[in-house]
């Protein structure tokens, strides 16, 4: 019987002392400061600490801008599982790990925002083209002109060639083929 006790004891304190350590990051948590994060490795599952960084990443120019957190979800001590259903794979969205801290990005097609209104000219068959966003992006094919590189001003034909002939709007790109309508 003695040793059915001591076992029951140590149980107790065992039991005891998990129950205080739980009080004591119940209590830092609801007090705002850092709580301690106890691993075991390989069993428990790390979570991040910090807020995640949200992103979204164009393929089409390669650029990536911060996207806001939904409201209403705690993120402190979400763990990958939290965040593979609040950001889906088959949604585009990646998660790696950054400094304890969760980066959910999400890939998409096309250009962004800033590159989207602007125009490049290229050659398309020996022929003038328009393309959507700057020179070097993988933007759509707009229009083929009729216009023929070779008939075009040495300038000109550098610029194109080059891809410097880069335009910020529809307007300064239809200026510029106004000014070249000569050369058809």
């Amino acid at each position: 019987m003695p040793v059915y006790s001591r076992r029951l004891i140590i149980i107790g304190l065992i039991i005891f002392l998990l129950g205080g350590i739980v009080a004591y990051q119940g209590a830092r948590v609801n007090s705002g400061r850092q709580a301690v994060v106890l691993r075991v490795p390989g069993i428990i599952e790390p979570r991040f600490q910090l807020e995640p960084r949200l992103e979204k990443y164009y393929r089409g120019c390669g650029h990536s801008y911060p996207l806001p957190l939904p409201a209403g979800v705690k993120w402190q001590w979400a763990g990958r599982e939290e965040m593979s259903t609040l950001f889906p794979a088959t949604e585009g969205w990646h998660l790696t790990q950054e400094s304890g801290r969760l980066v959910a990005t999400q890939e998409v097609d096309g250009l962004c925002p800033a590159c989207a209104p602007k125009r490049h000219l290229a050659v398309k068959d020996g022929l003038v083209a328009v393309y959507q966003g700057p020179a070097g992006t993988l933007g759509p094919l707009l229009r083929v002109t009729g216009l023929k590189l070779s008939s075009l001003p040495p300038n000109w034909q550098a610029q194109i060639q080059s891809g410097a002939a880069v335009f910020n709007s529809e307007q300064e790109l239809l200026e510029a083929l106004d000014s070249l309508d000569e050369y058809r």
